[in-house]
């Protein structure tokens, strides 16, 4: 495949990204749940803790998350994109706006630093892993790490 051809389906595996998180953000997660990889080494580490590994686990919790967003809008912030024939990356900062969770009074809204990775799967690019945490400001460790006795 031709650079210009992977660059061309990475832009529109991008947007096909953001469309779904589009959806996301109002609760509907089928768009992100057809671009997963649904491979055993599927995973993703969500802004709200824990991790999942395996198709049904991600596929359950993106359930889980479809069902906190009641409505707002995302957008994002382009940091890094990097490409292979056969997988891409693409670090963003994720900011939810306006956005209407479950059981939170009022709308909403945070950033997240996100990571996304993408394998070329029968051709078709597929996301494998999804990290994403909240921005914060730069801190010293040492402000939040405490000992541990011995």
């Amino acid at each position: 495949m031709a650079t210009g051809d992977i660059e061309a389906s990475v832009r529109a595996a991008i947007a096909r990204l953001r469309q779904a998180m589009a959806r996301v953000a109002n609760g509907d997660v089928s768009a992100i749940k057809a671009l997963y990889s649904p491979s055993a080494d599927a995973t993703s580490f969500y802004g709200w803790g824990g991790y999942e590994k395996g198709w049904e686990a991600v596929s359950q919790r993106w359930d889980w998350a479809g069902a906190q967003f009641k409505g707002g809008n995302v957008r994002y912030e382009n940091i890094s994109t990097v490409m292979t024939p056969d997988m891409f990356y693409v670090t963003d900062i994720e900011t939810f706006e306006n956005q209407l969770v479950a059981n939170v009074d009022g709308p909403t809204g945070w950033s997240n630093r996100v990571t996304h990775i993408f394998r070329r799967e029968a051709g078709e690019w597929r996301l494998v892993h999804r990290h994403g945490n909240r921005l914060e400001a730069q801190y010293q460790p040492s402000d939040r790490l405490g000992t541990t006795a011995s």
